[in-house]
């Protein structure tokens, strides 16, 4: 039985609250094993009725500092994909020429069998693996008890806490190694010994299929010493094809790479290098004219040193470095580098995070919509720009009433704006299109395979007058449903359209980063919810992956059902009858005439 804890009576007839306190709390209750305080009475009534105040108040100074330690150790431990990161480095930093050539797991292993055989009884001959062995070598190994095995066994069968004290042979070169440093701490040597028992595992079964299966005949090294940055950039471009931007970005990073240091080979590269390139392009400054942008990069460091500028931010320069560990980890995965030198490269204050986008409001709502771009409808050429006002008026209301990316719309044709089931809709997909080389181009591209979907269009933009706007467009001749997008150099088609957004957005809503044209999909999403439509419809109107495990099985709701189900978003902060009156005014053919004469945009029969 629990004995409650009561008041302590003090020689001197004083009673105290006195309690002994756990010794993981002393550090943070000043060292003392026993809590003292006293209740200031001699009278036994009088110190039960303190006692409890004292003690509740006690508990609570115990709690707080239970809590201060659970968050300090949280801090301290690392996460499983740091404990592996650690270990792989660590791996990588052994040669060929090791004993436990290509099991490297092995090679520290071994001594900690060799604690095992003192503490634990076990088996002290075993195989062990040797540089470059032959396939009579490796046979007669055929059988025998192999290093690994028994620590495997040791590892399965026995509790964490005995097999954790045969680690030092591992964990002290481990925690020596880790950059920026680990505390030693049990969580961290478990998380540690639990990534190293991974690749023991590994290494433990291909040295028992490189014994079972000895090989026929080695294989040529891969090793290629002569490879520049240059040519790895090319076999990195046609391996992986990446987006033209990520070409775009990583050419840039290597030609300032090679104009910094040669065109010497990648094999010579070293992390130093790396190191030192970062920090050069640490100091180039946030901005500078055309002229010095063109510059040799070397030019333009020793140009913009010792300037008082703001310069480039953090993740400026983590997308310059990491194109070039991109490449070499590239490198070294096929075998043409020993080492990669770029892993453990870092850049402060990268990663941090992002502005988050934020939904508009509904006052928001109500000030962009009644705007005049929206009541006068008319005069939406009266301005030259680059992205008429035409245009941004159908992207402003298309993104509020489907909540697509700027991009889908931006991209449709109108062959994808069809009619099935008694919908009108727009598809939202990408293809290709042949071309006289066969290769065949690019006209349409998705964020990823989800986003391919198909978008009812809203009652209020067919009460508007979307579908005179199309009409008027197939009587022009036109292929795009916003003829005045033209493509960037990475054949994105909203770039200015969304510049232009961003701008009216803030100077007829709120300066304020977060609100941007993405907004509107957050926006559609929380007004979806508010009419209490299901998430995974939701999901497939916006071209989310579905969150529930349900949600990714079937495939989805039918037309009649998505229209349905978007009708009944209202948007009530908008003032859509307004914006209908103003429409009724609008001849569309006149509209879209004008705007194709404007940019002399000629058919695609021209």
């Amino acid at each position: 039985m629990v004995q409650m804890a009561t008041p302590w009576k003090h020689p001197s007839g004083i009673y105290y609250l006195r309690r002994q306190i756990p010794e993981r709390l002393r550090p943070e209750m000043g060292g003392s094993p026993v809590f003292k305080e006293s209740l200031g009475t001699r009278d036994p009534a009088e110190a039960a009725r303190l006692f409890v105040a004292a003690n509740a108040r006690l508990q609570v100074m115990m709690d707080e500092a239970e809590k201060r330690i659970l968050a300090a150790r949280s801090l301290d431990e690392i996460s499983a994909e740091r404990a592996g990161d650690i270990v792989s480095r660590y791996l990588a930093t052994y040669r060929p020429d090791n004993l436990f050539h290509p099991f490297y797991s092995l090679a520290r292993t071994f001594y900690a069998e060799e604690t095992c055989v003192r503490l634990h009884g076990f088996v002290a001959e075993r195989s062990t693996p040797m540089p470059m062995e032959d396939t009579d070598n490796l046979s007669f190994k055929r059988g025998r008890l192999l290093v690994g095995d028994q620590w495997l066994d040791f590892v399965r069968d026995r509790p964490r806490s005995v097999w954790i004290k045969a680690c030092d042979e591992i964990l002290v070169p481990l925690f020596r190694f880790a950059t920026p440093p680990v505390k030693r701490i049990p969580e961290n040597e478990f998380a540690l010994m639990d990534a190293w028992n991974v690749r023991v595992e590994e290494d433990s079964r291909r040295f028992h299929d490189a014994v079972n299966n000895p090989p026929r005949a080695r294989s040529r090294s891969r090793l290629d010493s002569g490879l520049r940055f240059g040519e790895l950039l090319d076999r990195w471009a046609e391996a992986r094809t990446p987006r033209p931007q990520t070409i775009h970005d990583t050419k840039v990073a290597i030609a300032d790479l090679v104009a910094f240091y040669g065109d010497i080979a990648v094999s010579s590269f070293t992390k130093d290098m790396l190191l030192d390139y970062r920090d050069a392009a640490r100091g180039l400054p946030l901005g500078m004219p055309r002229a010095d942008r063109e510059l040799p990069f070397p030019a333009r460091v020793e140009k913009y040193a010792g300037t008082k500028l703001n310069r480039v931010g953090a993740t400026t320069v983590k997308k310059r470095i990491g194109a070039v560990q991109a490449l070499l980890g590239f490198a070294s995965q096929e075998g043409w580098l020993e080492h990669n030198v770029g892993r453990g490269v870092t850049v402060e204050g990268a990663g941090r995070p992002k502005i988050r986008r934020r939904s508009f409001r509904s006052e928001e709502l109500t000030t962009l919509f009644g705007s005049e771009l929206f009541l006068h409808p008319t005069r939406l050429l009266d301005r030259r720009t680059k992205v008429s006002d035409l245009t941004l008026y159908w992207l402003f209301l298309f993104g509020v009433t489907s909540g697509a990316r700027i991009e889908e719309i931006g991209q449709a044709h109108l062959a994808d704006v069809v009619r099935r089931d008694g919908v009108l809709h727009i598809d939202i997909d990408d293809y290709v299109t042949d071309t006289e080389d066969g290769a065949g181009e690019l006209e349409k591209s998705v964020k990823n395979d989800g986003s391919r979907r198909v978008v009812p269009i809203h009652d209020r933009l067919l009460d508007i007058g979307f579908e005179r706007y199309v009409d008027a467009l197939r009587r022009a001749d036109q292929r795009q449903l916003f003829p005045d997008l033209t493509s960037n150099m990475f054949s994105k088609l909203t770039q200015e359209a969304s510049r232009r957004a961003g701008r009216y957005i803030d100077r007829v809503v709120a300066d304020d980063p977060r609100l941007v044209f993405h907004s509107f999909r957050h926006t559609f999403k929380d007004q979806g919810r508010e009419a209490e439509i299901q998430e995974r419809i939701l999901d497939q109107l916006c071209g989310h992956a579905p969150t529930s495990v349900g949600g990714k099985y079937g495939s989805g709701v039918g037309l009649p059902s998505l229209k349905r189900n978007l009708d009944r978003i209202v948007f009530a902060a908008i003032d859509w009858d307004a914006i209908t009156a103003a429409a009724a005014n609008v001849k569309w053919v006149d509209l879209v005439q004008k705007l194709v004469a404007r940019a002399k945009i000629t058919s695609p029969s021209d």
